[in-house]
């Protein structure tokens, strides 16, 4: 691409008219989701963080970073309505910063950035995740404003100064603390941005970056000590290699010692019937977990074991369980964009599971939730046309990961062929790493996984406007 004369953040402090535009558009969308689902969308995950909150007893079940952002905003205003807005404002602002920095306001370009604009708020996956309180949102905004920095250091060549760094390092240090695999993505990706800076003679702003991300890191990190966390995550590792096992024991031939050795683990009398290729719940609860724990490293072995000397199978296995990575047709398994129910007012049934399974009493009144509109009409018409998109081939449309993540990969092709630059493939990498990871980890087909895939396929057709606008403009000159 080529190299923008003006800097990012100094571009974003001459903001106009224009600019206002594409802000309000989500902003006004979304805003009436929030006023239907009025106090926004909640689960069973939800209730858990707000319950951590409201008792101050904290766990990193979640990561605590999300559980702290969402404190702030319920000590700003007590309502859960603080955080849908807050997270309302991020991705406006993020998708504002985007659209300004891909337009030259004298030419077409503003015109398809407002239609796009339009078309993405109208999309309901978007507008409903804007309310849902799920750490898995706001990570992937800042996944996509990854992606969107990615962009600028590229058009840049590497010539960046200390400003865009810190900015970069803190959004990178953002995403390793909002959710268990973003530090993962970030190991690698930190990795991958560094050596592109070395390779474009920048060692001094390389240096920063590492120093800056894990300095960034650390501190947010330090909140779990400050507000004295317990370690209560679930090992996603074992419900993994439990699963996998599962499966090995039902399909491989298996050595005798190693089998007795899994039926310690998993309970054996239980498998075939807890068994489902797509869902891990079920052998989570026959699962040993202190069996686990105390011979880790021998059932990692087996796992490994029996995946080396069946590759076929483990293959079938992976692609089998993970078929939200790559599967545009929903047809043997049960993945959902969003929690919604046509029967009963979902947010006052899934308090209920949380507390009445927990034995907890909510002590706030933001921990009681439950629609303010249910059985409105405006409630019923939006909540029904949500529940008939997930059931119609418009999930795939609107919402399927996969065909996202495709699309992405024709329009990085398309828009290097313009460039004519390898390095634009950059962008995706952070993404692309996500994949990757919930690739290989638990299938939990929850859309909101890869709910990156549709917001940097956004980013994409953005910068496929800008770069088509240029493309024109040069050939006709």
């Amino acid at each position: 691409m080529e190299s923008e004369n003006m800097h990012l953040i100094s571009q974003v402090k001459k903001l106009n008219y224009n600019d206002l535009k594409i802000f309000l558009i989500p902003v006004v969308i979304f805003s009436v989701y929030l006023a239907v689902f009025n106090q926004g969308v909640a689960t069973i995950d939800s209730f858990n963080q707000l319950h951590q909150i409201a008792s101050g007893e904290f766990t990193n079940w979640h990561p605590f970073f999300h559980t702290f952002i969402e404190m702030l905003c319920l000590k700003i205003y007590p309502s859960t309505l603080s955080i849908e807005i807050f997270q309302i404002l991020v991705f406006s602002t993020m998708w504002m910063v985007i659209c300004k920095y891909n337009r030259d306001d004298n030419d077409s370009t503003l015109k398809w950035q407002l239609v796009f604009t339009l078309i993405i708020s109208l999309i309901p996956i978007n507008g409903l995740y804007s309310v849902t309180l799920w750490k898995d949102v706001l990570f992937s905004y800042f996944m996509m404003f990854l992606c969107f920095l990615a962009m600028v250091m590229i058009d840049k060549k590497g010539n960046v100064d200390y400003r865009f760094i810190i900015l970069i390092s803190v959004v990178m240090a953002f995403i390793a603390q909002l959710r268990g695999n973003g530090i993962y993505v970030i190991a690698v990706t930190l990795v991958i941005y560094s050596v592109y800076l070395l390779v474009k003679r920048n060692a001094k702003m390389a240096v920063l970056l590492v120093i800056l991300t894990v300095t960034f890191i650390l501190l947010i990190s330090a909140l779990d000590v400050a507000y004295d966390v317990d370690d209560n995550a679930k090992d996603a590792m074992m419900t993994k290699i439990a699963h996998m096992l599962a499966d090995y024991d039902m399909n491989l031939e298996i050595e005798d010692a190693d089998r007795k050795e899994i039926h310690k683990l998993l309970r054996e009398d239980k498998i075939n019937s807890s068994f489902k290729l797509t869902v891990t719940d079920p052998i989570l609860h026959i699962t040993n977990a202190q069996q686990y724990e105390s011979n880790k490293a021998a059932y990692i072995g087996l796992a490994l074991k029996y995946s080396l000397k069946n590759p076929l199978h483990c293959l079938e296995y992976l692609f089998g369980s993970a078929p939200m990575v790559w599967n545009i047709i929903k047809d043997h398994w049960a993945g959902r964009p969003y929690y919604m129910s046509a029967d009963q007012d979902r947010l006052q049934a899934d308090f209920k599971t949380y507390y009445g399974n927990h034995h907890y009493t909510p002590t706030t009144p933001y921990e009681n939730l439950s629609y303010v509109n249910w059985g409105t009409p405006a409630f019923d018409s939006l909540n029904h046309m949500l529940l008939d998109i997930e059931g119609s081939l418009w999930d795939t449309v609107f919402n399927n990961p996969a065909l996202y993540m495709y699309i992405s990969i024709i329009l990085l092709f398309i828009i290097q062929a313009m460039v004519k630059s390898k390095e634009i493939c950059l962008i995706y990498v952070p993404n692309l790493l996500n994949i990757i990871i919930v690739f290989f980890s638990t299938p939990i087909q929850d859309y909101r996984y890869l709910y990156a895939n549709l917001l940097v396929c956004y980013l994409l057709v953005i910068i496929y406007i800008r770069t088509h606008q240029r493309f024109r403009n040069k050939t006709q000159d």
